[in-house]
Parts: C-alpha cells; sequence; structure tokens
C-alpha cells in the first residue's frame, strides 16, 4: 500500500516514507545538538503535517529509538566488517566495544545523540534496550559461536547476556564524562573489567 506524501505528488511506500521522516529528525537533533526535539518540528523539517509522522510513529520515544537502532544497525555491519583479526577474540571485542566510542567524536548526529542535554535518548534506550540487543545479536552471535567453539570465549556465557554487557560498557564509555578520557584509559578499563569476565585465558 502507497501513502501520498505531504503535497508532494510521488507515492511513497512505508520504508520510504520512515527513511525519510528519520532524516529529517536527524537534521532536527543536529541542528538542536541533542534529542529534545518536537514531533512538529520533525513534521516541518520534513514538509508534512504532524499527524503523518505519528501515522509511523507513536511517540517522540519511538522515532529516536528507530533511529538508533537504523544507526546501530549500520554501525554494526562496519565495525565487524572493519576487524582487523576476526579470529582473534581478545583483540576483536576490544575493537567492538571501543568502535561505538571512536565513532562518535567528530560526528555531528552522533555527537547530538550522545549530548549530556540528550535526555531523551534515555527512555528511547529504555524501551528498546532488547531491540538493540537483537541487533547486536545479529551482527556479533556469529563471531560468539566460532570464539566459543575454539576456546576463545567462556563455554558457558550466554549470548544475549554477553551482547547485553558490550552494549552496556560501550554506553558507559560514549557518555560525556568518560569519552574524553584518553584512549588508552579506555583500553586498559575494557581489558581489566570486561576481557577478564570473558576470555578464558585473560581470566586466568
Amino acid at each position: 500500500m502507497t501513502r501520498r506524501w505531504g503535497s508532494d505528488q510521488a507515492l511513497l511506500d512505508d520504508a520510504e516514507a520512515r527513511h525519510r521522516l528519520l532524516e529529517s529528525a536527524s537534521r532536527c537533533i543536529v541542528r538542536r545538538g541533542n534529542t529534545q526535539i518536537r514531533m512538529a518540528e520533525v513534521a516541518e523539517e520534513a514538509g508534512v503535517v504532524r499527524s503523518t509522522v505519528y501515522r509511523y510513529f507513536a511517540s517522540r520515544d519511538d522515532l529516536l529509538l528507530a533511529l538508533l537502532l537504523q544507526r546501530i544497525d549500520n554501525a554494526l555491519a562496519d565495525h565487524v566488517g572493519a576487524l582487523r583479526h576476526p579470529e582473534d577474540a581478545p583483540h576483536s571485542l576490544q575493537e567492538l566495544v571501543l568502535a561505538p566510542v571512536q565513532s562518535v567524536v567528530g560526528d555531528q548526529l552522533n555527537e547530538a545523540l550522545m549530548s549530556s542535554e540528550s535526555t531523551a535518548l534515555t527512555t528511547a534506550l529504555e524501551i528498546g534496550s532488547e531491540q538493540i540487543v537483537d541487533v547486536i545479536l545479529r551482527h556479533y552471535g556469529p563471531l560468539f559461536e566460532r570464539w566459543q567453539a575454539n576456546g576463545q570465549l567462556h563455554a558457558d556465557l550466554d549470548p544475549r547476556e554477553t551482547a547485553r554487557w558490550l552494549h552496556t560498557t560501550s554506553l558507559f564509555l560514549v557518555a560525556p564524562a568518560w569519552r574524553q578520557r584518553p584512549e588508552d584509559a579506555k583500553r586498559r578499563f575494557v581489558e581489566q573489567y570486561l576481557l577478564r569476565a570473558l576470555v578464558p585465558q585473560i581470566g586466568q
């Protein structure tokens, strides 16, 4: 089924309409420097009435969550593809945890999303926590399986719980208080407090 897009005569399917709204929301977030946007603001940016935005996203939280899921999905695919030694669990885990941190500085949208003023992001992260874990598992799950099979991850680790901890650690490190700390400090934190819990030879 297709619907008209605002005053545009072109007909868009739902996927394209959602994409346009997420792009408009991204521009609004960058302009504000945080996630405290309004649905009316997104509608104006997209050139549609506010009810069109609500047709696809029930609330600002749903809109922000959809944007997060889209960006996380794309970013994780890039992170996995960029692993220098995908068969080396300790090095790869460190890269996967630190890559989201490194992707914030210098990226206008990521900096705005993770701004200390972006209090609206907290609710979106809470309501979408399991959906985010689903995305992480889709990209990291095959790695976890291989690493467990060859003894590089503890055999009794639950993949979903492992994904939750990696996500939680990355969120902690992208918070403004930690984001500006030296790279070496972040790497030491990951090695001492995360890798020792996951990788047998480091934990011994």
